[in-house]
């Protein structure tokens, strides 16, 4: 079975000179955005907050609520993209409804002052090999708990969304290796809304516990006088170490 290489990604962060100081620009903003605009907004703030205990909402919905004051369209807001997480686009058009819905007087008329406009920025991807090559699932979970938190927020959150028809993907490698349970944990991750550190601990949890299952069925399937002789076994080794110098034999 081909070995994968993990692979991390520096974000190049760059205004586009698009500016909003109301609702209606912002809507007219969000509409006109390129993919790289709504990645950078909408997704990309999961790496800049990744040991966050508790995720912030994307800058659409915390530039309405902390600066224009109106509290229910940025809770609406914040809803939105946390649903459409599935494509750019769905996310664009999630956070465009939104706005749809206030009328345009009213998003005329709740804005900002100019020093606290909302500036769009783009966030342009270059990808960096690590030079790690696996060769097993287990690798790959050992590997999560040292992994840089760029490099699983390329393969779990940023490739699925920018690379979506991408053929070499870590989740197809991991299905690959007969392990479709936890090729669908990665796939599912994205949608969890959770900190990058809190989905690196609940992927190894989830395979530790699925590995736990996995061998209790085994042992379930192995005759009755092989599963004592083993336990017999056990015992032995018990003893040996209670009774060995410096132990204490049990009374």
């Amino acid at each position: 079975m081909a070995d994968f290489e993990l692979t991390t990604v520096v974000h190049l962060v760059r205004p586009t000179g698009a500016r909003a100081r109301d609702l209606d620009a912002l809507r007219e903003g969000i509409a006109a955005a390129s993919d790289e605009v709504i990645f950078y907004h909408a997704f990309q703030y999961v790496l800049r907050f990744h040991d966050a205990d508790e995720l912030p909402h994307d800058d659409f919905s915390a530039w309405v609520s902390g600066v224009v004051q109106d509290r229910e369209t940025a809770e609406r807001l914040a809803f939105a993209g946390l649903s459409a997480r599935q494509t750019v686009a769905e996310a664009r058009a999630a956070f465009v409804a939104v706005l749809d819905s206030v009328p345009e007087r009213d998003r005329r008329e709740r804005a900002s002052h100019e020093a606290g406009e909302f500036r769009f920025h783009a966030a342009d991807s270059v990808k960096v090999p690590t030079g790690k090559h696996l060769h097993s699932v287990q690798e790959l979970v050992d590997h999560l708990l040292v992994a840089e938190p760029a490099c699983i927020f390329y393969h779990v959150i940023q490739r699925p969304l920018l690379e979506p028809n991408a053929t070499e993907t870590l989740e197809g490698w991991v299905e690959a290796q007969g392990q479709p349970r936890f090729a669908e944990y990665l796939r599912e991750a994205s949608h969890w809304g959770l900190p990058l550190e809190d989905v690196r601990q609940r992927l190894v949890r989830r395979w530790s516990r699925g590995q736990l299952k996995r061998r209790l069925a085994e042992r379930t399937q192995e005759p009755e006088a092989m599963r004592k002789r083993e336990g017999q076994r056990a015992v032995a080794k018990l003893v040996h170490r209670i009774r060995r110098p410096g132990g204490k034999a049990s009374s």
